[in-house]
């Protein structure tokens, strides 16, 4: 089968690195559809979805990246029958496929991480189950509540904490943010993801940006790329593009 790793303008063919390997090790090559060019490579009808799969596939990309292009990265997973198959699907989707290419040239994506700093925060809003208390004892049904009661107010300040270094880290980038996306949570700690679309050479005065904004003693901000722009590739009616190109919607 055909794994679909990112889509480039059609200049970028001569810029792959030599010896390009993606999933299980499988050389890359570019298949030229006419305004742009696909990376991708064989895989096994069989391989399964694994983390240093994912890796694999995000190393690719990220190696279009440093061809100097912005690429349009595919979601994890988009397979096809062989390479004819492969471009046909790109044929059919052609027209907002370099719409979509043409808007992410020269730019890249940023990514903050805004989370609890102190192991004392963290533990307070670790999951709680009655289970946690013998029934039999005197008074456990209150240290229940009262511990759930904790539980929910420490939530609620870290909260509010963090949407207010949000706003603070917002308008320190708004000059230059060209999108921005907000990640829906995917873990009981209160975790705030954003994700920046800025041009290339704005990286550098990015961070200097989030540098300039103190986040007190309670929060801390990890700083993540330049990478690709999965989050801002949303093709048709998919409206997510946080982890890429669909092709199967």
């Amino acid at each position: 089968m055909t794994h679909l790793y990112c889509i480039l303008p059609t200049h970028a063919r001569r810029l792959m690195p030599a010896g390009l390997t993606g999933l299980a090790g499988a050389s890359v090559r570019a298949l030229s559809i006419s305004g742009f060019v696909a990376w991708v490579s064989d895989v096994d009808r069989a391989l399964p979805l694994t983390v240093d799969g994912v890796k694999a596939h995000d190393a690719v990309v990220e190696a279009a990246l440093d061809t100097g292009a912005t690429p349009v990265p595919a979601r994890y997973g988009q397979r096809f029958e062989s390479d004819d198959a492969c471009r046909d699907a790109l044929v059919e989707r052609a027209a907002p496929i370099e719409t979509l290419l043409a808007s992410v040239q020269e730019l890249v994506e940023m990514t903050l991480i805004i989370t609890p700093s102190t192991s004392r925060m963290v533990r307070e809003l670790q999951p709680v189950v009655p289970e946690m208390f013998d029934p039999a004892t005197a008074g456990a049904g209150r240290r229940y509540l009262e511990t759930l009661r904790t539980r929910e107010s420490a939530s609620g300040a870290i909260q509010r904490l963090s949407d207010d270094l949000v706003q603070q880290l917002s308008a320190a980038v708004e000059p230059l943010v060209r999108r921005s996306l907000q990640h829906a949570p995917v873990t009981p700690i209160p975790l705030r993801t954003i994700s920046h679309l800025i041009a290339r050479e704005s990286v550098a005065a990015y961070r200097r940006a989030i540098e300039s904004v103190s986040t007190g003693s309670n929060r801390r901000v990890l700083v993540i790329g330049p990478r690709a722009p999965y989050s801002f590739c949303a093709l048709g009616a998919d409206s997510g593009g946080a982890h890429g190109m669909n092709l199967a919607d």
